[in-house]
């Protein structure tokens, strides 16, 4: 695989090419041979490529197209060239946030964290904080911008810590959305395998994606068969695809212009069927048989397992029974089956002897693609130092001071001068940059300073590549349209909307194609709720155990597939003081500190007060009520403000998996034939190994991972792991804790035990949750 180095100097070279002294290189490009020595890859004598050869010149191309490097293939008669697109389009374009602006950024795009964007969403950050004119400390002192933690003057250094005191966004993963997203953005074409709602498979191929959005706790993307003429718009949803492949053909034909993803998300229909259940209880006694909404057979299957119930086995047809009685009964026995087959996978699997994994090793670094962004991170550089020599009468920049501005996504430096500078130094004679070495003797040196040395028009050619790609353009554009729901009235969103379109024109255009879309019970009256300022009483619990509680509300939080009111509970702080035999204390406004004190947002900063007796903390009664759970809201006479505590709400995200003080439980990634859903298993593999901690190797790759999570008083965190057990129907297997192995393989009997064999009796239906 061709190294960050070698990467750099082939985009180099592509850049400089129009001034190559040769007409052929400046009109035409480099060679495929030239372009092949460049990225160190060897032919054979006949100047062919092995297999290995191959893959590796792809996705050497692949790296620089995913750095933003828009290289054109032509042939002409001197046999095949590359060059670079010189467009308007793909220049770097002048959008410089504030800091107002990149505070709440900052916030929204760590909700991808965890999952598959997560290197995408840092990479978006650190361009911002790397390019943005308004990030600079000389720029962060005139505006006098504060650290929220320290309240001293925040420094470009540590950015990282400049975002909202509340998380409000934490995405739901899908291995696939980062090839969905450069689909879209790139106009490529996927052939992939998909289970129907029958649980049949079908390939699909050369779809073009025309949209994605998240609507019912699901990811859905539309699509056309772009060998149909008819251009029919299809939604597919994105937890069925199997096996996918993104092509290389570029789909031409312009998105239906009609097309608007609001309108897509809001016409798809949650549930497709109903299916008859009965639930199994601790001791095996089952309810009365009800029925509940289906979307598909596998998935239902999987559902009614999660919740402890039988799917009821099919009553005998009737050949006069109408089409929807009949695939009613096909939907009923081809989900009974689904489930039956289910509890036999997973009961044999946990019902052995544990393998013993060996020695755990903890996880140094997360699955990344290490090459792309050292190649990134040097162009990134590169940007910042030849602003800082304008400023600083041509001086390089020092390396301890850029090295720690790329802090902003993980907290962690980046060491330029260890790492991709003397490769480059050890690669070629004739460097494009200047930078001095600590101990020019030494047989590996270390570099301590850069200033960027260009020739001619190579400075705006490469400097282009610190402009966002494509693809992370429609993530953003869709981590937008999130905010838009979890921060509303917010005014930087425009702001920050309006000066993006000035700088990427294509993002009104992705803002139409890409939604966020929740569908939520009592969605609109907590939105409400929260305009209003007023504290409201709402209902919180099941039907048969809801009891109301006076709430301060003070945003919506997504976690995942469920969106919560996080409020303050001056019931449950009525009752913490009841129950020591004291008042509640009197109650003073809360007060915004400077740091936070903006128009835009009015919140308070993150703070851990203590109470006057030494070592107690002072209590707080901030709480998560999942919307599903709430039966009313109302009016409550006026509210009140609270300190906000980025603490108070549990670690869910992705945090939850670095926390060692958490329970953890320990899986086993089992080979392929053990995923019956087809999801290849370097996929599998890299979703756990970025929440995991810990990992064990069996022949070179990894086969065992160690998840930490966070486990609330009610148990959530077990039933949580359980039901990710369950939903990877045999890929995954629970080795540890022995406790929860137990509770599984408990749960699994029981179902199988109670399941019924005859034809369920009349059954009463009941609503459901989308």
């Amino acid at each position: 695989m061709s190294t960050a180095a070698q990467l750099y100097m082939t985009l180099h070279r592509l850049a400089t090419a129009a001034e190559a002294p040769d007409t052929a290189t400046r009109t035409q490009g480099i060679s495929r041979n030239e372009l092949l020595t460049l990225l160190g890859i060897s032919t054979r004598a006949n100047g062919s490529l092995s297999e290995a050869q191959e893959r590796a010149f792809e996705r050497a191309k692949q790296t620089l197209r995913d750095a933003g490097a828009r290289i054109t293939h032509v042939t002409t008669d001197l046999g095949e060239r590359y060059r670079l697109e010189t467009s308007d389009a793909a220049k770097l374009p002048a959008w410089n946030p504030t800091a107002e602006e990149f505070r709440l950024i900052n916030t929204i795009l760590r909700g991808w964290e965890g999952t598959e964007l997560q290197d995408d969403a840092y990479r978006i950050l650190r361009k911002i904080a790397l390019t943005s004119e308004n990030l600079t400390d000389e720029a962060l002192a005139a505006a006098k911008i504060q650290d929220p933690k320290t309240g001293k003057r925040q420094r470009a250094r540590n950015l990282h810590t400049y975002r909202e005191p509340l998380q409000r966004i934490y995405f739901s993963d899908n291995p696939h959305l980062n090839e969905l997203f450069t689909a879209y953005a790139e106009r490529k074409t996927v052939t992939f395998t998909y289970q129907t709602a029958a649980g049949a498979t079908r390939l699909q191929e050369k779809v073009s994606v025309a949209g994605i959005g998240y609507r019912y706790g699901t990811w859905y993307f539309v699509g056309y068969y772009t060998e149909s003429a008819a251009r029919k718009e299809y939604t597919f949803r994105a937890s069925r695809i199997q096996k996918l492949t993104m092509l290389s053909r570029i789909d031409s034909t312009p998105i239906n212009a009609t097309f608007n993803a609001k309108n897509w998300l809001e016409g798809i229909e949650g549930y497709e069927e109903s299916l008859i259940v009965a639930e199994v209880s601790a001791d095996s006694t089952l309810s009365e048989p009800f029925t509940v909404p289906s979307y598909g057979t596998i998935d239902s299957a999987v559902a009614a397992t999660s919740y402890s119930c039988v799917i009821e086995p099919p009553a005998e047809s009737n050949s006069a029974d109408s089409g929807s009685e009949a695939a009613s009964s096909t939907r009923q026995r081809d989900s009974y089956a689904a489930q039956q087959q289910l509890l036999r996978t997973l009961t044999d699997l946990h019902s052995g002897a544990v393998e013993d994994p060996g020695t755990w090793s903890k996880i140094g670094q997360r699955n990344r693609n290490n090459v792309l962004d050292a190649l990134v991170d040097l162009i990134l550089g590169l940007h910042r130092a030849d602003r800082w020599a304008s400023a600083h009468d041509e001086a390089p920049m020092p390396l301890n001071q850029l090295n720690a501005l790329y802090s902003v996504d993980t907290e962690k430096n980046r060491e330029l001068g260890k790492t991709i500078i003397p490769e480059i130094f050890a690669l070629v004679d004739s460097v494009p940059f200047d930078s001095d070495p600590k101990d020019p003797d030494a047989l590996k040196p270390t570099y301590i300073n850069l200033l960027p040395d260009f020739g001619g028009a190579t400075p705006h050619t490469l400097l282009d590549y610190a402009r966002l790609t494509d693809t992370e353009l429609a993530i953003l554009v869709f981590t937008l349209s999130a905010a838009d729901i979890l921060h509303p009235a917010d005014a930087r969103l425009g702001s920050i909307r309006a000066a993006l379109a000035a700088a990427y024109p294509n993002a009104p255009v992705y803002a139409q194609h890409l939604c966020f879309a929740p569908e939520e019970p009592l969605l609109q009256e907590a939105t409400a709720a929260l305009s209003s300022g007023n504290a409201v009483t709402i209902g919180y619990g099941t039907s048969e155990r809801a009891a109301d509680r006076l709430v301060d509300p003070y945003a919506l939080v997504l976690h995942r597939d469920h969106m919560y009111l996080h409020a303050w509970c001056r019931t449950a702080e009525e009752r913490y003081y009841a129950a020591r035999g004291e008042q509640v204390p009197e109650y003073v406004p809360a007060q915004v500190p400077e740091a936070f004190a903006n128009e835009t947002t009015g919140e308070a900063a993150d703070s851990k007060t203590e109470s006057s007796e030494a070592g107690e903390k002072t209590p707080t009664f901030w709480r998560n009520f999942r919307l599903t759970r709430i039966n009313h809201i109302q009016e409550a006479g006026a509210g009140r403000t609270h300190p906000v505590t980025g603490d108070t709400v549990p670690l869910w995200h992705a945090q939850q998996h670095s926390t060692q003080t958490n329970p953890f439980a320990e899986l086993r990634i089992h080979p392929t034939e053990h995923i019956p859903s087809g999801e290849p298993l370097d996929t599998l593999t890299a979703t756990y190994m970025r929440r995991s901690t810990h990992h064990v190797k069996k022949a070179s790759r990894t086969q065992y991972v160690r998840i930490h999570y966070y486990n609330n008083a009610h148990g959530a965190g077990d039933k949580n792991i359980l039901d990710t057990v369950i939903a990877h129907r045999g890929a995954l297997e629970l080795i540890g804790p022995a406790h929860l192995r137990a509770a599984l393989l408990d749960q699994l009997q029981t179902l199988r035990a109670s399941s019924r064999s005859g034809a369920p009796a009349g059954v009463p239906t009941v609503p459901a949750e989308k």
